[in-house]
């Protein structure tokens, strides 16, 4: 994409020279490091980060505050967190009552936003088009120290809050994790979670909350981050407007002192719940973020951990004595743990795995580890640092880690640290710091209950990379299928505002190249990106969806891909990959086989080399084939317990006759299938499928000199096969409506699901308008459900509502929220008096303009990123449109009239034709389990 200037702005050298010129003497500046430029604004004391970047119109402002978790005592655990929810409930200026929250101005500008809270932070961030950093900062300001924080609003998020925490405790490894934290720390405020205890949660009263902020949010305890697309003389100015009328905090904030005691031997804990795996995480004592041992315990653990060869996988996996394995060094300001966890079938036992643990440790500290291991943990850091950098967005996420940890420059020094580290000082902490008497060992022991074996989860899509296990949901090409927001919405703002944005994604349109390459269908797009590239592909899997084969084998093979080839074994392959930096993401569906990765722009040719080698000469070990149907099995068995997931199929097979490719198998089901497929089927279905024929692929970045298509030449050159075949399926109908009830015990969180089948498939004229309509209902903070069932009657902690199915079939609708069993009832009758009001009243023209305007300014802003473009354009043209509808979505969107958008609510939503599926600690009338 090249850089345009548009009339108001400068080049990036000549506005520097300006701003040098004329920066207000209330700005202090401190130092410039990484092009990132600090300051001190001199009349509150608030720290001030600028890394400015002209070349895509968006930017992130993000606000820091110094304050975490760790600032609590006993009796107010969370305050800070409840606390950050409540900063979204308004100020004087933004509140519901004047009919512009927080969320919908900024939402309906298209920004994508949240906050975090953590041990030692509390951030605040919005990425948004550039024209609207004003906004950002005047909301930053208003509420820093005009947060509304009324006892009402308390109440209500309360119980949002509280859903949140009983999420949480439906996860093994998040309840053990937690154990284990309480147990290591006594003392330090590390002791507790950052969500609270629950009756901390449940009784923190409004004046401890509102004590708590104004004791903490202050400018000079907070840093001020904006990234992106502005003139750093407009924005001194804006500070002054917005920040210059607050003061410093009138008295000390006071931090905590507390330190951990000395531990006088090794502790453990149980946790005993439902559950299918067993899972040990042994985790010792380190250092702050800052200390001088960090880096040599982050490469440590990455030596041990990541890649194929590493000793976890080796010791692990390979043996099948667990399913999944990791280590960790937390970077935290003050005290952390250095974690090794590992999941395993109940065929073995926590004692052996445990002591099996220990002895990668003893053999750690006795042999310690090589010089080539350093170097190439090193090079991957350091090349994954510089792919990181992709938007605004993602680069405050990693100042803010940096700024918590006590110094930001650690965000650009910390690669120079890692390259500093040696095998001896690796060695050195091991021995220092993984000592038996100082570790906590927590075993997670799942108690069966009977076969459960109605509405099991399904395979869906798996994904195997370097390690954990990863399931996925299965292939979802209708929602947010156009790069929509993560979290957005706005207030009143036309279609006419984003121009400028407009104008450079219309611009950038000329940068695309489209051509057929060694049979491969390629687009490369130029964009601002310095360095490095992201690369999505695809290949059709044709009609295998619909034909009567075992669904688990795409699966399979995509994961066999990684298990070695016929000219590096499954090591060699992953230590060059891991030199490089590089993830090479293949995974499948029973549609079509998903490829992506990000490399710098210099490593191009390799990764290209390395992925035909994996795409075309896998080496399909028998024995890494049966390790791996293992692995699928153990982590299949998970999804029992998992009422989201249960829940979620429970809808599908109500929606959806066993002949549709969108019917989703039970857990029993898909063992079935991965214990009786073959290596032969595998091989067989790799001949037939893998090939150029219908593969895609879309680089996007900094192409210029990057030589993709001599790499492809020479990398696929004389690959045939593939299928160019069109899906066949039987076409579904709308269901009479059932309610159906999935009952797992001893989970505080229960998941509902509403849906219905539509038949709209994403070509058809009424899709946008229909995609309109549920945007208004359920997506996002600024969606009707969200502003109801969730911020006025504090029922739920998520809820939305979306568009389900592949793109060529017949699609269905779908509401999931979550609530505690004993708000069910009352969370699904609130859902249904808005869904009731939605299909017979409609959406307002207020609403619709809105919606416009979020999704077209979202669109937009996920333009921003490589990663986000090359998604959005091989979605594109797998549905046979040409890369330039980048260009036509918006003006698709801005073209629904309300009348297209209320016919089309009505026409696909039937009151009387509800399916509603309750999943949870429900019994079978849907009350709550004793």
């Amino acid at each position: 994409m090249k850089k345009y200037i548009f009339l108001g702005y400068c080049s990036l050298a000549f506005c520097t020279l300006i701003s040098a010129q004329n920066t207000s003497i209330n700005f202090k500046k401190i130092k410039e490091l990484g092009g990132i430029e600090e300051y001190l604004y001199l009349p509150n004391g608030m720290s001030v980060l600028l890394l400015q970047d002209n070349a895509s119109p968006v930017a992130t402002v993000q606000i820091v505050y110094r304050v975490g978790s760790k600032h609590e005592v006993l009796g107010n655990t969370g305050s800070t967190h409840l606390l950050e929810h409540l900063m979204f409930k308004g100020t004087p200026t933004f509140n519901k009552k004047n009919g512009n929250t927080i969320t919908d101005v900024l939402q309906n500008t298209g920004a994508q936003l949240n906050a975090t809270t953590w041990y030692d932070r509390t951030n605040y961030y919005e990425t948004l088009p550039s024209d609207k950093i004003e906004l950002a900062l005047q909301i930053e300001a208003d509420r820093m120290r005009n947060s509304l924080l009324a006892k009402e609003d308390k109440d209500a998020e309360m119980t949002v809050v509280r859903n949140e925490f009983e999420r949480g405790e439906n996860d093994p490894n998040s309840l053990l994790d937690k154990e284990i934290w309480a147990s290591a720390y006594i003392a330090h405020p590390y002791h507790h979670s950052t969500i609270g205890w629950k009756s901390d949660i449940e009784n923190a009263p409004i004046e401890v909350l509102k004590n708590f902020y104004n004791t903490y949010y202050w400018p000079d305890n907070a840093t001020l981050t904006i990234i992106g697309d502005f003139r750093k003389e407009n924005v001194f100015k804006l500070i002054e407007k917005y920040f210059g009328k607050i003061t410093k905090a009138p008295n000390a904030m006071p931090q905590p002192y507390t330190e951990e005691p000395q531990q006088y031997g090794p502790r453990k804990i149980t946790v005993s719940k439902p559950g299918e795996l067993g899972v040990i995480n042994k985790a010792y004592k380190i250092p702050g973020a800052l200390n001088e041992d960090l880096p040599a315990l982050n490469i440590l653990a990455e030596i041990i951990s990541s890649g194929a060869s590493s000793i976890l996988n080796k010791t692990f996996v390979d043996t099948q004595m667990g399913i999944y394995a990791y280590a960790n060094a937390t970077n935290f300001k003050e005290v952390g743990l250095f974690t090794i966890g590992v999941g395993f079938a109940t065929t073995s036992k926590h004692e052996d795995i445990d002591a099996k643990i220990s002895e990668v440790v003893a053999k750690i500290q006795k042999d310690g580890v090589t010089q080539d291991e350093v170097n190439r943990i090193v090079a991957k850091i350091s090349a994954q640092t510089i792919l990181a950098r992709d938007g605004s967005g993602v680069i405050a996420s990693e100042l803010n880690e940096a700024i918590a940890s006590g110094d930001w420059t650690d965000y650009v020094l910390g690669v120079e640290r890692l390259k500093k580290v040696t095998p001896a000082d690796v060695l050195r902490v091991a021995n220092k710091y993984l000592v038996e008497d100082q570790s906590t060992t927590g075993y997670f022991i799942p108690k069966q209950f009977g076969s459960q074996n109605q509405n099991s989860a399904q395979a869906g899509n798996f994904m195997l990379e370097n390690g954990p296990f990863y399931y996925r949901h299965p292939e979802n090409d209708y929602f947010h299928s156009e790069s929509s927001p993560a979290v957005s919405s706005s207030p009143k703002n036309t279609f006419e505002e984003n121009n400028a944005l407009e104008t450079k994604i219309e611009r950038s349109a000329s940068a695309f190249k489209r051509e057929k390459v060694s049979g491969i269908d390629v687009v490369s797009v130029k964009t601002s990106a310095k360095d490095f590239v992201t690369v999505a592909a695809s290949i059709s899997l044709g009609n295998y969806a619909s034909e009567t084969k075992n669904d688990i084998i795409p699966a399979l093979t995509a994961s066999m891909l990684s298990k070695g080839t016929t000219l590096n074994d499954k090591f060699k392959f992953s230590e060059k990959l891991q030199k490089l930096g590089v993830t090479l993401n293949v995974n499948a569906s029973t549609f079509k086989i998903n490829i992506g990765f990000k490399c710098l722009k210099k490593d191009l040719d390799q990764v290209i080399a390395l992925l035909a080698e994996e795409l075309r000469n896998p080496l399909f070990d028998a024995k890494e084939f049966e390790n791996l149907k293992q692995q699928f099995i153990g982590n299949t068995q998970q999804s029992l317990n998992d009422p989201g997931e249960r829940g979620d199929i429970a809808l599908s097979q109500a929606i959806y006759p066993k002949t549709n490719p969108n019917y989703s198998l039970s857990v029993e089901d898909n063992i079935e299938n991965i214990k009786k497929a073959t290596l032969d089927e595998v091989k067989a279905f790799h001949k037939k499928y893998f090939g150029t024929a219908s593969m895609r692929l879309v680089i996007v970045g900094d192409t210029d000199g990057a030589n993709l298509n001599a790499s492809l030449k020479k990398s696929f050159k004389n690959w045939n096969g593939g299928v160019t075949e069109k899906l066949k399926f039987e076409e579904a109908s709308k269901s009479n409506s059932k309610t159906e009830v999935v009952t797992i015990p001893e989970k505080p969180s229960a998941e509902l699901y509403i849906g219905q089948f539509t038949g709209l498939k994403r070509a058809d004229a009424d899709y946008i308008p229909f995609y309109i309509g549920n945007y208004t209902l359920g997506a996002g903070f600024a969606g009707r459900l969200m502003q109801t069932v969730r911020d006025n009657d504090g029922l739920t902690y998520n809820i939305s509502s979306g568009l389900g199915g592949n793109i060529e079939t017949g699609g269905y609708w779908f509401v999931n929220a979550s609530f505690n069993p004993n708000l069910f009832q009352k969370g699904l009758d609130a859902t249904m008096v808005q869904v009731d009001k939605w299909v017979k009243e409609g959406i307002t023209a207020t609403e619709l303009e809105n919606k416009k305007t979020n999704l077209i300014g979202s669109f937009k802003v996920g333009m921003s990123t490589t990663n986000g473009m090359a998604r959005t354009i091989l979605n594109f043209i797998e549905r046979g449109l040409e890369p330039n509808y980048i260009e036509q979505y918006p003006n698709d969107i801005q073209k629904a009239t309300l009348q297209q958008v209320n016919d089309a609510i009505k026409k696909y939503v039937k009151l009387d034709k509800m399916i509603i599926i309750k999943s949870g600690s429900l019994d079978k009338d849907g009350n709550p389990l004793k």
